[in-house]
């Protein structure tokens, strides 16, 4: 667009400076919601039906199945956490064991569809 004396004006909302705002938006989004899902923590008192070790390409992790007394089944993730300082899943996962039951204290959301799972920051056995 040309002004009144000839010279170019350069327009702000060109479609790479939108694609570049986007990309910041989704960027921080994503950061803000990694940061909040890693404090929420809860807990769960339940009984480990089952382990495993889940390998994806670069990526590996543990799933710890267990059920609560009111009958509802958890899927919970057991990686390491940069947010939360915990660098131990490996020793985590060898001290869990099936047909035992555990006060589980997890942080983040379990959405099916995305494949995400709360994760395991600390655990405690409890005697019956």
């Amino acid at each position: 667009m040309y002004t009144r004396y000839g010279a170019r004006r350069r327009e702000f909302w060109s479609i790479p400076t939108i694609y570049i705002l986007m990309a910041l938006i989704m960027i921080v989004g994503f950061l803000t919601f990694a940061i909040i899902s890693s404090f929420n923590d809860h807990d769960y008192i339940a009984t480990v039906s089952d382990k495993e070790r889940i390998v994806q390409s670069n990526d590996s992790f543990y799933l710890i199945f267990c059920n609560d007394s009111d009958g509802n089944y958890y899927e919970l993730r057991n990686s390491d956490s940069l947010f939360r300082w915990k660098f131990d899943s490996s020793n985590m996962y060898n001290r869990i064991e099936v047909g035992k039951k555990y006060r589980f204290t997890v942080v983040g959301y379990r959405v099916g569809f995305l494949s995400m799972y709360e994760n395991i920051i600390e655990f405690e056995e409890l005697k019956e």
